[in-house]
């Protein structure tokens, strides 16, 4: 695999993380009309990004349900159709900002990532072992926190209903929101379902910034809560799919599970 190729793999397994722990954020920012089409801003006024937000916690499985979330353990695959290639892909979430990404692809050996909830890193193969900072950083633990929902104002400083679009013909709310390090991303939220069903957006990687193209699709009940079982991605015009397994909800994690490998712990050394 080329370089350009491995360097596209770690910042999708970023942008899908939200996607395995619940899609969906809530925010302060009042609602405005300036994107809406003019038919759609006649005919209905348009809900607050609050409501349509709320709204997609308590149709996958409310804010009770996201709450008693204390770990998670994903287990899919990753596929680039357009290169023939997929690996088994895994993910381990736990409270206090603990994550850890795993994705094994034939011919390229093992791609990882994670947090202790304070060090950030990533190792592969192609670009070696790092310490992630910045907007990297931030997004990462911001994936990892598995009360997110619930704690948007940390995360975002604000989000606006923009108008109605439609996503792959049906009409969804569409949502801009704002992030912490002024990165911006845009929500579209099924008008029937109120389920996330895409999302686009920028994200900062050692390649620079990129633009990306989420769509989440086949929602389905894991342990009580709805979550898209497909997660199809566009990134650099390139297409990876991530189809999840399965989704197990409050597994038994300890500090062990999400140690730093003896790489990261010498890099995290050699920083201070």
């Amino acid at each position: 695999m080329s370089n350009t190729k491995n360097n596209i793999i770690l910042p999708l397994l970023f942008a899908t993380a939200a996607a395995c722990g619940g899609s969906g954020s809530t925010t302060k920012a009042e609602s405005t009309n300036a994107l809406a089409q003019p038919e759609a801003a006649a005919t209905e006024a348009l809900p607050k990004a609050e409501e349509i937000l709320e709204r997609a916690i308590e149709e996958s499985g409310g804010r009770a349900a996201y709450a008693a979330v204390k770990s998670f353990n994903v287990s899919g695959t990753f596929a680039i159709p357009a290169q023939k290639m997929q690996g088994a892909l895994s993910i381990l979430g736990a409270s206090g900002g603990r994550l850890r990404f795993e994705l094994e692809i034939p011919g390229m050996g093992t791609e990882r990532s994670g947090s202790d909830g304070s060090t950030v890193w990533s190792m592969s193969a192609m670009t070696g072992s790092r310490i992630l900072e910045g907007a990297e950083r931030e997004r990462m633990l911001r994936d990892a926190d598995l009360l997110k929902e619930l704690k948007w104002r940390e995360y975002y400083k604000s989000a606006n209903t923009t108008g109605v679009e439609d996503v792959e013909g049906k009409p969804a709310f569409t949502v801009e929101m704002v992030d912490n390090v002024d990165l911006s991303e845009t929500r579209f939220y099924d008008k029937e379902s109120g389920l996330l069903v895409r999302q686009t957006g920028i994200v900062k990687t050692q390649m620079g910034e990129m633009k990306n193209d989420m769509h989440f699709r086949d929602y389905m009940d894991f342990d009580g809560m709805l979550m898209p079982s497909v997660v199809e991605i566009e990134v650099m015009g390139m297409t990876q799919v991530m189809t999840t397994t399965s989704i197990e909800i409050n597994v038994e994690t300890t500090d062990e599970s999400f140690a730093l490998p003896e790489e990261i712990k010498k890099l995290a050394e050699a920083a201070k």
